[in-house]
C-alpha cells in the first residue's frame, strides 16, 4: 500500500516529465519532416554563431517529433468546441481566417490593417535587394518577374470579425504601397494579383478562395494567371491568354482545408489547354523541387517559379504554356542554392512568387544575392 502511495504522489511529476522530454527521445527515431503552416520548415543551423541558439530553436520547434499531429489534434479540439486557436479565428457566415503572425510565418494582420508601412530605409533594402537579383538571373540569361498572391484577409475582408473591419485603417497593405515604390525603382517586371482578383471576385458565384484554408481554389489561382499571362507576353514570350467564363469552370471534387481537419470544401477544374499533356515528376534528391516537360505545343522556353504554396494552383496551368518548368521553394537564403538551380535548369524566366504577408522577405535580398547573408 505504500508503495502505491508513493507512485501516486509520484505520477503527476513523471507525467509531466514525460512530457517534457518526450520529443527529445522521440527526436532520436524520427522527426517531423511536414508543416501544416503555409512555409518551410526552418533549416538546421550549421554556423556556430551569435543567432546558433536562436535558429536552432526555431528548428526544433519545427522538426520535433509528433508535431504535425500534436496540432492537428489540439486545432481540431478547438475547433469541435468553436474556440478560435489564435492561430485561425472564425468571421462571419463560416469563414475562416489566419493570424499568421501566431506561428512566425508571416503577418496577415498587420497587412489587413493597413496602418503599418515599409520605412525609407527598408524599401530602398528592398530595392537594392531586388536589383541585385534581377542581376543575377540576367548574368545567367533569365528576366526576372515577381508575382505577390493576396492575403485572404484581404479579398474577403467583408467576411472577417466586425470588430477588426471597424479597426481597419485602410484597405491598402504594406506590401500595396511597396510594389508602387519598387515598381518605379528596381529592373523586376511585378505582377501583383490582388486587384484581378477582386475585379473577379463577384463575376461568378463560385468562391476564388476556400472558406476554411487559408488558400485560393483553383479559379482564384487562374485569374492570376490571366495577369501572369498578360504579363509574360509583355516580356516577349508566346503564352495562350483565355479570359476565364462560367463554360469553363467545372466542380473536380472535395478536397480538405487546411483551417479544419473535419471540413471538405468544393474545388474546380478550369478548361485551360485541356488537350495538352505534361510529364512531371519530383527531382531526385530534391524533395520541394518539382519539374515538368511539356508534351504538346509550347513556347519552346522554360520558366523557373520560386513559390510558396499558393504556386502550387498556378504551376499545373504553367506547366502547359512552356516546354519546361521547374517549381523550387522560395525563400531560401542561401546564394549556392539559386546559383546551382540556375546552372542545372538554365530557364528562361525566373518567377519570384509569394504571398502578401511573406513581403519584408525582399529587405534580405540585397545581402542573399551579395553572398553574405550569415555574416
Amino acid at each position: 500500500m505504500k508503495k502505491l502511495y508513493v507512485i501516486y504522489k509520484l505520477l503527476p511529476a513523471m507525467v509531466f516529465v514525460l512530457m517534457v522530454f518526450w520529443p527529445f527521445a522521440a527526436n532520436l527515431f524520427y522527426s517531423n519532416t511536414e508543416l501544416l503552416d503555409n512555409r518551410p520548415l526552418k533549416e538546421k543551423p550549421v554556423r556556430f554563431d551569435r543567432n546558433f541558439s536562436k535558429d536552432y530553436e526555431a528548428y526544433y520547434n519545427d522538426t520535433f517529433a509528433g508535431r504535425k499531429k500534436l496540432v492537428s489534434k489540439y486545432i481540431k479540439l478547438q475547433q469541435k468546441l468553436k474556440i478560435d486557436t489564435g492561430q485561425y479565428f472564425y468571421g462571419d457566415k463560416g469563414w475562416m481566417f489566419y493570424d499568421s503572425v501566431k506561428v512566425n510565418n508571416g503577418n496577415t494582420m498587420v497587412d489587413y490593417y493597413g496602418e503599418v508601412r515599409f520605412d525609407e530605409d527598408e524599401l530602398k533594402a528592398m530595392a537594392d535587394g531586388i536589383n541585385k537579383a534581377a542581376d543575377f538571373y540576367a548574368a545567367r540569361g533569365a528576366k526576372y518577374m515577381i508575382i505577390v498572391a493576396p492575403n485572404k484577409e484581404g479579398i474577403y475582408a467583408e467576411y472577417m470579425p466586425e470588430r477588426m473591419q471597424k479597426a481597419r485603417s485602410s484597405d491598402k497593405s504594406r506590401a500595396d504601397v511597396a510594389i508602387e515604390y519598387l515598381k518605379k525603382h528596381t529592373k523586376a517586371v511585378f505582377v501583383p494579383l490582388k486587384e484581378p482578383i477582386l475585379a473577379a471576385k463577384n463575376r461568378f458565384p463560385q468562391r476564388l478562395y476556400f472558406k476554411k484554408d487559408t488558400h485560393w481554389n483553383n479559379i482564384g489561382a487562374y485569374v492570376g494567371i490571366e495577369a501572369i499571362a498578360r504579363a509574360l507576353n509583355n516580356m516577349g514570350y508566346s503564352v495562350p491568354e483565355k479570359a476565364l467564363t462560367s463554360a469553363m469552370i467545372k466542380e473536380s471534387g472535395l478536397q480538405n482545408v487546411d483551417m479544419h481537419p473535419d471540413e471538405l470544401e468544393m474545388n474546380y477544374q478550369i478548361d485551360y489547354l485541356s488537350d495538352v499533356e505534361t510529364d512531371c515528376a519530383q527531382e531526385k534528391g530534391e524533395k520541394y523541387v518539382f519539374v515538368c516537360q511539356n508534351k504538346g505545343r509550347a513556347n519552346g522556353k522554360k520558366l523557373m517559379v520560386l513559390g510558396d504554396s499558393f504556386a502550387g494552383a498556378l504551376m499545373p496551368f504553367l506547366n502547359k504554356a512552356f516546354q519546361q518548368t521547374v517549381n523550387a521553394p522560395a525563400g531560401n537564403k542561401k546564394l549556392s542554392f539559386y546559383e546551382d538551380l540556375m546552372a542545372k535548369y538554365q530557364p528562361d524566366v525566373v518567377a519570384d512568387e509569394l504571398i502578401e504577408r511573406y513581403f519584408p522577405r525582399y529587405i534580405n535580398y540585397e545581402r542573399i544575392f551579395s553572398g553574405h547573408y550569415n555574416d
